[in-house]
């Protein structure tokens, strides 16, 4: 039940991130079209792209995570039995959302210091920017509480050669 509604929840994130990389293309091919065809620029287009890429690099980092498909060293993990490989997929788990922690409350505490200051053409704050940050490794965070308690619910399973995700 928890699994599917993750799942769900994961897909709900890349189809966003997608939307976002097509808005953003739209975007960037508008401004070039305008700028070299019609010798017109539009301004906004570089403050849109500033808010559209980090939006979509973060959330797509939940899906990296979910799917555990970000980059990790297993040479060392791999020498190990399955009893100390488990507990380093739980350190490793454990180290990943308190970095993730760490990134939420440092990304909270500069969106609230930009929080007055607007960006130039679009008139919004500048906090959208940074807010990206929070929100996802905030979801993140709780994605990896997710993965923790599993890897610590099912550990037999896990032992046993079975992958907990």
């Amino acid at each position: 039940m928890l699994e599917k509604i993750t799942s769900r929840f994961v897909k709900v994130t890349e189809v966003i991130a997608s939307l976002l990389m097509v808005l953003l293309t739209l975007v960037v091919f508008a401004e070039v079209l305008s700028r070299y065809v019609f010798d017109y620029p539009i301004s906004s287009s570089t403050e849109m792209t500033q808010i559209f890429f980090p939006w979509m690099i973060f959330l797509g980092t939940i899906a990296v995570t979910k799917n555990e498909d970000h980059l990790k060293i297993t040479v060392l993990q791999e020498k190990f039995g399955r009893g100390v490989q488990w507990v380093l997929q739980v350190f490793a788990k454990v180290i990943m959302l308190l970095f993730s922690v760490y990134m939420v409350y440092a990304s909270y505490l500069l969106a609230d210091a930009v929080r007055m200051q607007p960006l130039p053409m679009l008139r919004i704050s500048k906090s959208w920017l940074y807010a990206s940050v929070t929100v996802s490794f905030a979801l993140v965070a709780i994605l990896l509480i997710l993965q923790i308690s599993l890897l610590l619910r099912n550990k037999r399973t896990w032992m046993e050669g079975g992958e907990i995700q």
